[in-house]
């Protein structure tokens, strides 16, 4: 019982990694491994980020700024010269100084005399105006909050907002591309390998027969009851029987590579063991209308979807550099607190809290036709893709149209060689009968041997071919084709 448990444990342990898949498991596992469309996905997630980069242009900025500074002494504010002091100024003067005087009939009586002289008894005066006083100590912090809203921009904000949007659907369009290249790769090696795992089988079993035929013509050779077989026959069989082997070696490397290549483009370790599961159902004639898949092509083709983005994105641009020719204006606002060490001065008490509201307009007059060539080189670059994307169409048309004449041309091909298949069969059993009884050849043998392998591979060849340009047909449209 132990016995069979470790030997149940050893089988599991050697074949755990060998899995069987259909051409569609394969496809999915591909699409989930593939390190472009990982890629691809996360420049989606930067497009997306651009996005919402500039749907912020839409709101207003707001600031908040603390600076604190020490200066190497406080700002003092000097003054120099003298005030003119006019003459009803100088006799008031003169009143103010009578109130000096201690005894008061003198000072009454100073002041009658004062009041009855004239103005123009009073010269004009002057007053000495050296003043240095401290306006700013030397310490100062202020804190601010600062508000910036865009009113008006020409259109410039708009258009690179949706621009940006734009370029996630561009980055989603990348992503679609990946896939539909990741299978038709996958689609290319499956077939590769049923082909190659085909044509081995029939390698294979066409020197199984050719070791019989040898095996039966030594002995025809060596008994010496032959008519028909001499040595040269032999050793010609013999020639044949090597070349076949050294093709199916051959064969069996082309396996091997074109397994690996599947492996590898479906992301799975580089030690991993695969087995697929074909399916040969019946081939159905291929019933499109060449205008029908050029139309959905040009709705669905990632390549011209690309073109269309792009054109979208030009036309954009024109916008944003137009933007150029009009005014910008927008919304300015301030609130500030400041604090300096000097208590008096110019941030006294009453003037440390300060707050303001205004607009700023910016009007374009003359940038030596700056603006007027950029729109113009946008244009026209925009006039370019038009005429690439026209390019991009009529290509697509002509290989969808050559794709499907393949396929036309394979699948009558296929049904052809589905009879000769049978007669090249019928062919070389009725020579190797005949040959067993001396009837035939030795020539006539091989040639029947080599006629069934050649018309059965080229038949599995055609089929390759036309399911490869089905597979073309569904890259160059953007889906599969029912």
């Amino acid at each position: 019982m132990k016995l069979l448990l470790c030997l149940l444990i050893c089988t599991n342990v050697i074949f755990a990694k060998t899995k069987e898949f259909t051409l569609k498991e394969v496809i999915n596992i591909a699409l989930e491994n593939n390190h472009k469309s990982k890629i691809s996905k996360v420049a989606l997630e930067i497009a997306n980020a651009q996005y919402n980069q500039a749907l912020s242009a839409n709101y207003p900025a707001l600031n908040a700024m603390v600076v604190g500074q020490r200066k190497n002494e406080d700002v003092i504010f000097q003054q120099r010269g003298t005030f003119s002091l006019p003459s009803e100024l100088t006799k008031t003067l003169a009143l103010a100084n009578t109130l000096s005087i201690s005894d008061s009939a003198t000072r009454t009586y100073a002041q009658s005399q004062i009041a009855a002289t004239p103005l123009s008894a009073f010269p004009e005066g002057t007053i000495s105006a050296d003043i240095d006083s401290t306006a700013l100590g030397r310490d100062t912090i202020k804190s601010s909050l600062n508000l910036l809203y865009p009113l008006f921009t020409g259109g410039k904000i708009s258009s690179v907002i949706e621009q940006a949007k734009l370029n996630k659907l561009l980055a989603m369009n990348t992503i679609r591309r990946n896939d539909l290249d990741v299978v038709y790769d996958i689609k290319k090696y499956f077939y590769g390998y049923v082909l190659t795992n085909e044509l081995y089988k029939i390698a294979k079993s066409t020197l199984t027969r050719m070791n019989y035929i040898s095996t039966l013509t030594k002995q025809f050779y060596e008994s010496g009851e032959s008519l028909n077989v001499k040595k040269t026959d032999y050793l010609s069989i013999q020639v044949t029987v090597a070349l076949i082997e050294s093709i199916v070696a051959k064969i069996e490397a082309n396996r091997f590579m074109v397994r690996s290549a599947l492996s590898n483009a479906m992301g799975l370790a580089w030690d991993s063991e695969i087995k697929l599961k074909y399916t040969n159902n019946e081939l159905l004639p291929p019933k499109y209308s060449l205008s029908k898949l050029v139309q959905d092509a040009y709705r669905t083709n990632s390549d011209i979807r690309k073109m269309d983005i792009a054109l979208k994105i030009s036309k954009e641009q024109i916008k944003e550099q137009k933007a150029g020719h009009y005014p910008s204006v927008a919304l300015m606002g301030e609130l500030a607190h400041t604090y300096n060490s000097y208590e008096y001065g110019y941030l006294s008490d009453d003037k440390e809290n300060t707050w303001n509201i205004g607009f700023a307009a910016q009007i374009p007059l003359f940038d030596g036709f700056k603006t007027t060539n950029m729109v113009s080189e946008k244009k026209l670059e925009k006039k370019k893709l038009y005429l690439l994307q026209d390019m991009l169409k009529e290509g697509v048309a002509l290989q969808i149209k050559n794709e499907l004449n393949n396929a036309l041309i394979g699948f009558k091909q296929i049904q052809t060689l589905k009879k000769a298949k049978k007669l090249a069969r019928d062919s070389r059993e009725l020579n190797v009968r005949g040959y067993q009884i001396d009837a035939i050849e030795p020539q006539k043998v091989i040639e029947a041997q080599y006629i069934e392998s050649y018309v059965k591979a080229d038949y599995l060849k055609y089929v390759h071919d036309y399911l490869l340009s089905l597979a073309k047909i569904d890259n160059l449209i953007g889906q599969e084709v029912k």
